[in-house]
C-alpha cells in the first residue's frame, strides 16, 4: 500500500515539477476546510457519512502537503531533479506491474462483462413480463 502512495506521490511531484514555474504559481489554491462538515451532519448519520468526512479531512491534509511539496520543488532545482527521477522510476514500476497483471485484469474485466450481460438479460426479461 505504501508503495502505491509513493508511486502516486512521485508521479504527482514529477508532473508538477515539469510544469513551468508560472503555471505552478497560478494554480495554487488554498485547501478547503472540511472541519465544519462533521458538525453539519445529522445525529442519525451513518458510518459511511463519517467516513466521507474523514476522507475529506484526509484529502485536505494531502492537498496541503502536496502544495508544500510543489512549492519546495519549484524553489529548489535539486528537488525538481529528484522528483523527476522518482517519477521516472515510478512509471517504470507501474508499467512493469501493469504488464505482470494484464492477464488477471483481462480475466476480471471479462467476468464483469459477463455478469453485466446476465443482469441486463434479467432486467429485459423482467420488463417483458410486466
Amino acid at each position: 500500500m505504501s508503495s502505491r502512495i509513493a508511486l502516486t506521490a512521485g508521479v504527482l511531484l514529477a508532473a508538477l515539477a515539469a510544469l513551468p514555474l508560472s503555471a505552478q504559481q497560478s494554480a495554487v489554491v488554498a485547501p478547503r476546510d472540511t472541519s465544519a462538515a462533521k458538525t453539519a451532519t445529522p445525529t442519525h448519520a451513518t458510518t459511511s457519512d463519517s467516513a466521507l468526512v474523514e476522507l475529506g479531512r484526509a484529502l485536505t491534509q494531502l492537498a496541503a502537503t502536496v502544495q508544500t511539496a510543489v512549492e519546495a520543488t519549484a524553489k529548489n532545482p535539486e528537488v525538481r531533479r529528484a522528483a523527476l527521477a522518482t517519477a521516472g522510476q515510478a512509471v517504470t514500476v507501474a508499467q512493469r506491474t501493469l504488464a505482470e497483471n494484464t492477464l488477471d485484469i483481462e480475466k476480471l474485466l471479462a467476468e464483469a462483462s459477463r455478469r453485466l450481460a446476465v443482469e441486463e438479460a434479467k432486467q429485459k426479461a423482467k420488463l417483458k413480463k410486466e
